[in-house]
C-alpha cells in the first residue's frame, strides 16, 4: 500500500463482508462508511480472512488504496478455512495463507498469474504451476534484538518490525530452523541491549553459509562462543558486513559449493548471495529457460542479464551454449569463470561487471545476440526491457519474481511487434503472496 496513517487504538470497529483475496494475500471488503468526515465506498484490507466471511474488524491504518484493519472476531467462517500447520501463523510474518484450503491457495496463486497476463496478451499459454515442496526453502533471513538481558531470534511480525520468536517452521529446511533456535544464547552476550542484526543464512553442499549485518563492532576474540555453536549447528563459512558493506571472513572450514545434481552443474555463492529459494524451484526456472533455446543454434550468442552466480549460466554453458554474462558483483561473476575454467569451458563464457539498473545495455550493444535471458530483481528493469524492445533480439526469457514489475516490462516489448508464447508460474514462496514467472518472448516475423 501506499503511505499509511495510523489510527487510534479506540477507532469503531467495522462489521465487513470478505469479497476476495487481494494481490498481497489479503482479504478485501468494501463498505459504504464515513470516514474522517467524508462518507464514500472504502477498500478495506484485512490480513488472515478469507472469502465469504462476514468479520468484525478494527481499522489500523488509512492510505490512498483504502483502509488497512485488522480481525476482532469471525462471525461466519469459510468453509475454506483451515487450521494452520504452523504454531507461529498470524504473527509470523512469513506466511500469510495457511488457513486457506490448498487447492484454494494454489488455483489463486495461479489467477494471480494468468489473470494479467491474459489481459495483456490473450493467445499467451498459461502452463499449470509449479509448487515447491514442504520444508525445502534453502536461504532464509531472520533478525535477532537483545532486550534487556533476552535475545530474541526470528522473523518479523506481520508487517511491523516486531520480531517473533521462531521454533519451528513448515517452509524452511530443518538445518536452518535448527540454526535459528541455538544461536539465541551466544548473540545474546554479543549484542547491546536495543541492537538488532540482520543474519542471511544459505543452505550449501556442505553445510550453511552465514552472513551477519552487524557486529562490525566486536573483537574477533569475543567471537568464540559464537563460533563454536555455529559450528555444531553445520556452519561452514561466515562473515560478518560492516557499516560500510564491506565484509569480514571470521571462519570457513570447507569447500562452499552449490550444486544441481539434475543438470550435474556446480556454483559458488558469495557470503549472502542471492539462491533461488529452493531447488525445485531452481529446476523449473532452468528448465523452461531451456526450452525457450531450444531452437537456438548453439553456435549463437545469449546474452544473460543479471546473471547472479551462475545458477543459469553454468547449465547453458555445460549444453554448449555462448553467453556473455552481465553482473554488478565482480565476485559472483568470477564464481561463473571459476566453474568455467574447471570444465573447459573459458571461450565459451564471457563475464562483464554492469550496473544494469543506472547503465542498461543500449539496443545497439544488444543487436548481436541471438537471445536474451534477463532476471532483474524485483523491482524489474524497466529501462533495460525498453531498450530490448527495439534491439529486435529474435527471443527473450523474461523471469521474475514480481507479477506487476513482469507485466509492467512486458508491456515495452509487446508494444514493440514481441509476441509472449507462454509463461510458467512457480510458487517457491510457499503460503505468501509471492510467485516467480518465466516468460518467453519471440519478435514476430514479418511477412
Amino acid at each position: 500500500m501506499k503511505r499509511k496513517n495510523k489510527l487510534p487504538q479506540n477507532f469503531d470497529s467495522k462489521v465487513l463482508a470478505i469479497n476476495h483475496i487481494g494481490s498481497k494475500g489479503e482479504g478485501v471488503s468494501y463498505l459504504h462508511t464515513e470516514f474522517n468526515y467524508k462518507e464514500k465506498e472504502y477498500n478495506f484490507f484485512i490480513p488472515f480472512s478469507l472469502p465469504n466471511e462476514t468479520i468484525i474488524a478494527r481499522p489500523t491504518h488509512f492510505s490512498s488504496e483504502g483502509i488497512r484493519a485488522e480481525i476482532i472476531e469471525i462471525k461466519e467462517s469459510s468453509i475454506d478455512r483451515n487450521d494452520p500447520q504452523c504454531r507461529h501463523f498470524f504473527k509470523c510474518g512469513g506466511c500469510t495463507l495457511q488457513h486457506w484450503k490448498f487447492n484454494k491457495y494454489k488455483n489463486w496463486k495461479f489467477k494471480k498469474v494468468s489473470t494479467p497476463v491474459l489481459k495483456l496478451s490473450s493467445n499467451t499459454h498459461v502452463k499449470p504451476i509449479m509448487v515447491s515442496s514442504l520444508k525445502s526453502r534453502r536461504h532464509t533471513k531472520f533478525m535477532a534484538k537483545k532486550i534487556e538481558t533476552t535475545t530474541i531470534v526470528g522473523f518479523n511480525e506481520y508487517r511491523t518490525n516486531f520480531i517473533t520468536k521462531i521454533n519451528e517452521c513448515i517452509i524452511i529446511d530443518e538445518q536452518l530452523v535448527k540454526l535459528i533456535n541455538n544461536i539465541e544464547k551466544p548473540l545474546n552476550n554479543l549484542l547491546q541491549i536495543g541492537e538488532t542484526i540482520n543474519i542471511h543464512a544459505n543452505l550449501l553442499d556442505n553445510g550453511i553459509d552465514l552472513l551477519i549485518d552487524g557486529l562490525d563492532k566486536v573483537p574477533f576474540n569475543q567471537f568464540t562462543e559464537l563460533n563454536e555453536t555455529l559450528l555444531q549447528n553445520n556452519v561452514i563459512r561466515f562473515n560478518r558486513k560492516s557499516g560500510d558493506k564491506t565484509t569480514d571472513l571470521v571462519f570457513i572450514t570447507t569447500n562452499t559449493s552449490l550444486s544441481n545434481k539434475l543438470f550435474s552443474t556446480t556454483v559458488y555463492p558469495t557470503p549472502g548471495g542471492f539462491l533461488q529459494a529452493t531447488i525445485e524451484g531452481e529446476n523449473a526456472i532452468i528448465n523452461n529457460t531451456i526450452s525457450a533455446l531450444e531452437n537456438i543454434n548453439k553456435s549463437k550468442l545469449i546474452c544473460e542479464l543479471f546473471s547472479g552466480c551462475g545458477t543459469i549460466t553454468i547449465p547453458l554453458l555445460l549444453k554448449k551454449y555462448k553467453i556473455h554474462a552481465f553482473e554488478i558483483n565482480n565476485e559472483t561473476l568470477e564464481a561463473i569463470n571459476k566453474v568455467a575454467r574447471k570444465h573447459g569451458l573459458s571461450n565459451n563464457v564471457v563475464t562483464k561487471n554492469r550496473n544494469l539498473k543506472k547503465t542498461p545495455l543500449k539496443p545497439e550493444e544488444l543487436t548481436k545476440y541471438d537471445a536474451i535471458i534477463i532476471d532483474p530483481p524485483r523491482s524489474g528493469a524497466h529501462l533495460q526491457f525498453s531498450n530490448i524492445a527495439t534491439s529486435k533480439v529474435p527471443i527473450v526469457v523474461s523471469i521474475s519474481c514480481n507479477i506487476n514489475t513482469f507485466i509492467r516490462d512486458s508491456k515495452s516489448l509487446i508494444e514493440n511487434n514481441y509476441e509472449l508464447k507462454w509463461v510458467q508460474p512457480i510458487d517457491q514462496f510457499l503460503f505468501s503472496s509471492h510467485v516467480e514467472i518465466v516468460g518467453l518472448f519471440e519478435i514476430r516475423k514479418v511477412d
